[in-house]
Order: structure tokens, then C-alpha cells, then sequence
């Protein structure tokens, strides 16, 4: 039976939501109602290889949606000071351990044959023993692990003659405009669907059910389902008393604005910089046009203006006033409930680290599409629930295991991780046999084991390896990881510079600066 969906919020998450709804379940059976007064960020966002894959699912070409956002591509997140100043390391969380080519030569059980066929149910951390056993040779764990590193390196594409040069599904991400997705999929993807302006002054609710909702234009409506995606607003959970669970995290604030580029050539990186700073941290995230900055920081331990002038003195002349944005660092208690359901930042929301934002969005859309037909919602609570602390718990050990003390800030987040062993709490990650690559591909986690593993090998947590090695194994790892190592610093050596290979493939050949999307 068809039922009628009415989305509330016709942002990104409302936007990607009715996308995939309509899909599966008719454009004509899906409404937005959208606000015509939400302020936009407008900064960029950098996202996982998540969103690439369902913008695919909703038949979005990624060289279409490329050019009319002014999206680039992105290999990883390059962590600066999270250690102490002049600490520059990648923590390059490389979105696919190439497991195959790692289990390759120096694996005594599983043939090569075999394990093509079962490559996600390898534990990938079985292979961190090698990276421990052969440290003295490798002092990076990115350069070990990740053959994105020369290509992050050296500033070059993901593509060499419009060749995949890692020749993975997954070996890269993008930065977009998560505003300009939106709008292209409202216009380029979803025209269909109904979409009706307002602001909704009142929701009518009936036990537990929202019966219908008012307008300021005076419009009832009513559905079988209304799904929540007007994120720090909750306007629909919020007229239900739904409860929420706050998060001992201090983050809850960020300036945010952007700047022009002088030299793009350089200046385009293809990651993410994550910088951190006395209290909290700094982002940079390139668009093909601009970049996004933003300091995210605790305004337990500075004041929002003290914030303001620190960042202000650690970018470029800014294109824009700096906007203040605020939040509460928490998660629903129930996602769906009688006939109404929460998807993205409504569910909830920590901080930006990570790039965490667009996965939940994507999470959250998949998983309610997999109940909306049912009457028993346990299983998406119980999923988004543990995504969300999963998220939360990822982030805080970057502060509360960090090694830095010249701020009471990161003194108090040390203090956080003493309290409730966060130590114990990386290595518990690394072993839970639900945190492989398996249970990443289907949802279960955002970071699978190796991502912990790095961690704890970037804050020098003694940790046993489970799965020891004999010195055949680790003679034939060091063998394949110098071959693969010298391999990548050599292709990337060919590769043309990132944005001159977006200029010329996905922008027309239109240089940044003079480069605008339509829409915006």
C-alpha cells in the first residue's frame, strides 16, 4: 500500500530523503515542505565515499553534480597540531584498506582466490601486527597503509587520462556545498515531487501520532508518515516531547566563513584540513570556487568573541562577516516513533569532525526506508542509536587521548578520557568483531577497526596484537609494502596537479575565480 510522506525541511537531509523516497516508493506519494527563511551556512562540508554511493543510487553522475556545485574531490583528513604544535600528520584515514593486496603475500591460510571473493570478512586489523613489527621502517602509519599518501602528497588527481588511479571503488571522497546539493536535486533530480513554501506554525498531534500540520499560509496537511529533516530545529520530534541524550562534550560552537583562493594551484588540496587550536579546532575545506573555514570550539573555556578574533587572525581577508553557529552536542533517545521518524542532524549531532554530518544523513535515509512499511521500528532505533554514540565516542578520543596540555581546554578533555578510560575504550574498538570492514560496508560502524587502530598508533597506546606473525610473514609484508610504496609515489609522480585536472575535466576550463554555480 502507498502511503503518503510528507517531509518537513527541504534542506540537504530533505532534499536527499525525498530523492530516495520517491524512488522506491513514487515522487507522487512525496512532499516537501520547505522553508523559505533558513539562514544557509554556505561553507562546504567534507563527506565519505558514503554519499557518493547514494548519490549514484539516485542516479546522480558524479561529473554532472561536480560541475553544477563546484564540488572537488578529497582522499582523506590531514589532522595538523593534534599533538602539539608543528605536529603535521595525515591520520589518513583512507576509506578502503586495500585488504586484498595487504593479505596478498603473507597470508599462510587464505589463497588468493579465496580471499577475492571474501575480501570484507577479513579482520584488517590482523595486519596491523606487520605495521608494529616494521615501525623503525615505517614512522608513518599512513605511508604504511594508505597508497593515497603520495597522491595527498604531491596535490594530484584521483585520475591520470581519466583513469582511476587507485583503481578502488572507495579510495577517494569529495568536499561539496551541501546547500547547492539540495538545490540540484530539487531542480536536476527530484522535480516531480511536490514541494510546498511555509513555515510550519503548528503540529497537530494525536497520541502518538502527528494527525496533521499548519502553515503560515494557512495550508493544512496531513500523511500517512512526516519525517523530521529540520535538523537543530527538531520542529516535528519537539512537538511529540521526544527525549534526547546529551553528550559530556565540549565543542558546541563555530565561526564559520569563507575565503577566496590567490593561488589555486596550491591552495586547492585534495583533503581536508582538520588544525587543532587552543580551544577546539580549525577546518579548511576546499570548493572548486572558494574554500569553507570554520573554528569549531568549546565555549565553556573561551568566549564566543575571544573565538572570533583568534580565527579571524588564522585565515585569509574572509569573503564574508563570520556567522556564529550553535548547537547542542546530543542524539535523540527514539528516531521513529508512531508515524513519524527523524533523518540526519535531527537524529542528532556531536560536532563537524570527521565528516560525519552527510553520513548520518545517508544512514539514516537508508535504514528508514528498510522499516517504513513495518510497524516495528525497533531495529532503526537500536541502529541509529549506536551510530550516533559510535560517532560521539570516535570524536572525543581525538581530544581526551591527545598529548597536548597548553590550555585548560585540552588538560580538561585529558582529564574526560582519565575518567572514563579511553584508552580502554580504543582498544575495545579495535577487537569488537562487528568493527570490520564487513560491518562498515553495511552500516554497522563509520569507523572500522584500523581507523581505531590508527589512532591509538598515533597516540602511542600499547595494545596486543592478537594475530602474531611469523618472520617469513614479516619479511614478505615489508617486501609488498616497500613494492606498493614505491609504486604510488611513482604514479603520482605522472598525475596532473588537482585543480588543474578539475579545471580542464569536470569545469570546462573556467578557472575558479571567475567559476559560479547558478543557483547560488
Amino acid at each position: 500500500m502507498n502511503k503518503k510522506i510528507v517531509i518537513v525541511g527541504g534542506g540537504t537531509a530533505g532534499w536527499m530523503t525525498a530523492a530516495y523516497l520517491a524512488k522506491y516508493h513514487g515522487s507522487e506519494n512525496v512532499t516537501v515542505v520547505e522553508s523559505a527563511t533558513v539562514p544557509k551556512i554556505g561553507v562546504g562540508e567534507s563527506v565519505t565515499p558514503h554519499v557518493r554511493d547514494f548519490f549514484e543510487e539516485i542516479d546522480m553522475g558524479e561529473t554532472d553534480w561536480m560541475k553544477e556545485t563546484g564540488a572537488i574531490h578529497k582522499y582523506a583528513n590531514k589532522f595538523v597540531d593534534w599533538c602539539g604544535a608543528d605536529d603535521e600528520s595525515y591520520f589518513s584515514f583512507n576509506y578502503t584498506t586495500p585488504a586484498k593486496n595487504l593479505y596478498k603475500d603473507i597470508s599462510k591460510n587464505v589463497s588468493n582466490n579465496d580471499f577475492s571473493k571474501n575480501t570484507t570478512q577479513a579482520r584488517t586489523i590482523d595486519i596491523l601486527s606487520h605495521f608494529l613489527h616494521n615501525n623503525n621502517t615505517y614512522d608513518r602509519f599512513d605511508q604504511y597503509f594508505c597508497p593515497q599518501f603520495h597522491y595527498m602528497e604531491n596535490n594530484v588527481s584521483p585520475y591520470n587520462n581519466n583513469t582511476a588511479v587507485l583503481n578502488q571503488a572507495h579510495s577517494y571522497a569529495h568536499h561539496i556545498n551541501a546547500e547547492l546539493i539540495g538545490t540540484y536535486i530539487k531542480t536536476k533530480v527530484a522535480p516531480n515531487i511536490t514541494n510546498i513554501i511555509g513555515n510550519v506554525v503548528k503540529v497537530n498531534v494525536h497520541e502518538e501520532d502527528i494527525s496533521s500540520i499548519e502553515l503560515d499560509n494557512r495550508s493544512i496537511i496531513t500523511a500517512d508518515w512526516f519525517i523530521d529533516c529540520t535538523g537543530f530545529s527538531k520542529i516535528l520530534v519537539n512537538a511529540l516531547d521526544w527525549k534526547t541524550k546529551a553528550y559530556d562534550h565540549p565543542i558546541d560552537s563555530a565561526w564559520v566563513c569563507q575565503t577566496d583562493y590567490s593561488n589555486p594551484e596550491s591552495e586547492m588540496v585534495n583533503y581536508t584540513q582538520s588544525i587543532a587550536e587552543p580551544y577546539g579546532w580549525r577546518f579548511n575545506i576546499g570548493l572548486y570556487h572558494r574554500a569553507g573555514n570554520g573554528y569549531c570550539f568549546s565555549s565553556q573555556h573561551v568566549s564566543d568573541e575571544d573565538a572570533k578574533e583568534h580565527f579571524l587572525k588564522q585565515i585569509k581577508t574572509p569573503k564574508n562577516e563570520p556567522r556564529l553557529i550553535k548547537w547542542k552536542p546530543e542524539r535523540l533517545e527514539t528516531f521513529a516513533k508512531g508515524n513519524c521518524a527523524a533523518v540526519g542532524l535531527t537524529c542528532g549531532f556531536v560536532e563537524p569532525l570527521e565528516a560525519n554530518a552527510l553520513y548520518t544523513i545517508v544512514t539514516s535515509i537508508r535504514r528508514l526506508h528498510e522499516v517504513l512499511n513495518e510497524n516495528d521500528y525497533k531495529s532503526y532505533n537500536n541502529k541509529m542509536a549506536h551510530t550516533i554514540d559510535d560517532i560521539a565516542n570516535f570524536i572525543l578520543v581525538h581530544y581526551t587521548l591527545s598529548p597536548r596540555t597548553d590550555t585548560k581546554f585540552w588538560t580538561d578533555m585529558q582529564a574526560i578520557g582519565e575518567a572514563n578510560d579511553h584508552t580502554s575504550l580504543v582498544i575495545d574498538k579495535i577487537y569488537d568483531e562487528k568493527n570490520s570492514m564487513l560491518g562498515a560496508i553495511t552500516g554497522y560502524t563509520m569507523f572500522p577497526d584500523y581507523m581505531w587502530a590508527q589512532l591509538a598508533s598515533h597516540w602511542n597506546i600499547d595494545f596486543d596484537v592478537r594475530n602474531k606473525s611469523s618472520d617469513a610473514d614479516k619479511t614478505l609484508a615489508k617486501m609488498h609494502f616497500d613494492f606498493n610504496n614505491n609504486k604510488h609515489k611513482y604514479i603520482s609522480s605522472l598525475c596532473e596537479n588537482n585543480y588543474a585536472w578539475l579545471k580542464s575535466n569536470i569545469f570546462g576550463n573556467v578557472p575558479s575565480k571567475e567559476w559560479k554555480p547558478s543557483s547560488e
